[in-house]
């Protein structure tokens, strides 16, 4: 819940955050069989026993938001002891899954699921949030080399804070204006709406990726978000796969990086037929593995590979988000 509880609760979105129990081994065993790379960018806070290692990990310099109720500090007395007690709140166990199967990699989306761009806010603070995120990787054993700034909320000096903290790639955003990064103010009706209608229809062109300078940090810009499954809007559903899968050919025609990404959560209501439409998705990757060489990989590893400036194949990437499943 630490990504949705400035908007929901566990009585009106918990069942969703429960049911990505169910979905993340889904999708792990279908990535597996269908050797797919992907990124895993999660909260520190859900990756802690309870709420005792929360605090005891938690800087002494916290977010001071403007508004309130965009701190997760302010949910805490809420929050159960445990992972057995309190599955909303904490998931080591579905961390420690990802990291049983192979060629995933485990990336930050900040300690507190922090927001960079919200007023009130310092660069201290997220500093401050980014070591305590990376402190606790650590001691998994993780080499955290990429960030996923929660809500796509960033700047260039947030980059070069994650940078002198040694990390060296990012999720950053489509360059059409409707996914432009900017805090929750800047997103207006109309720039939803123009994203939901992208969804079915090439308003923002295929946003095939393709290599960056790295200056302060590697770019493995979004390419597209999967939106989950919706009953009422069923009717649509070829279209949405359509404009997915014309996406990734032209990337892959072109030699380019097509970079999907979901939250765990998305898929926690309506598995079956969520889990469905990603099976679709891996057939298509499958075929232009097969007709033009493609391949899988994660955001680090592409940036590894745009630095190296050696010759990389079109790749498909997938990298859904944990920490929001369970923020």
């Amino acid at each position: 819940m630490w990504g949705m509880r400035d908007h929901a609760t566990t009585s009106d979105y918990g069942h969703r955050v429960l049911g990505e129990r169910e979905a993340i081994p889904a999708m792990l065993e279908l990535f597996e069989k269908s050797g797919i790379h992907a990124t895993w960018a999660t909260v520190g806070f859900l990756m802690c026993d309870g709420r005792d290692e929360l605090l005891t990990r938690a800087p002494e310099d916290r977010p001071t938001y403007a508004d309130p109720r965009l701190s997760n500090y302010s949910y805490l007395d809420e929050v159960g002891v445990s992972e057995r007690v309190d599955p909303y709140y904490f998931a080591p166990s579905m961390v420690r899954r990802i990291l049983q199967c192979p060629d995933q990699e485990i990336a930050t989306h900040s300690y507190s699921h922090y927001y960079c761009l919200e007023p009130g806010q310092t660069d201290d603070q997220f500093r401050a949030d980014l070591r305590a995120a990376t402190a606790q990787l650590r001691e998994w054993n993780i080499d955290c080399r990429s960030i996923v700034f929660p809500r796509n909320q960033y700047d260039r000096r947030h980059l070069e804070l994650c940078a002198a903290e040694g990390l060296s790639a990012f999720r950053g955003t489509e360059t059409n204006w409707m996914y432009l990064p900017g805090n929750g103010a800047a997103q207006s009706l109309a720039r939803r709406a123009a994203r939901l209608a992208d969804t079915y229809l090439p308003l923002s062109g295929s946003n095939a990726v393709e290599p960056c300078s790295g200056d302060p940090l590697m770019n493995v810009r979004s390419s597209r978000f999967l939106r989950p499954y919706k009953p009422g809007l069923k009717s649509l559903e070829e279209m949405r796969l359509s404009r997915i899968c014309r996406a990734m050919r032209q990337a892959a025609i072109s030699g380019s990086v097509f970079h999907l990404w979901w939250h765990p959560h998305n898929f926690g209501a309506d598995i079956t037929e969520n889990m469905a439409f990603l099976r679709r998705i891996l057939e298509s990757y499958r075929q232009l593995a097969d007709e033009y060489g493609m391949t899988s990989a994660t955001i680090a590893e592409t940036a590894d590979a745009w630095a190296a400036q050696r010759a990389f194949p079109p790749v498909a990437r997938a990298s859904p988000t944990l920490a929001e499943a369970q923020g």
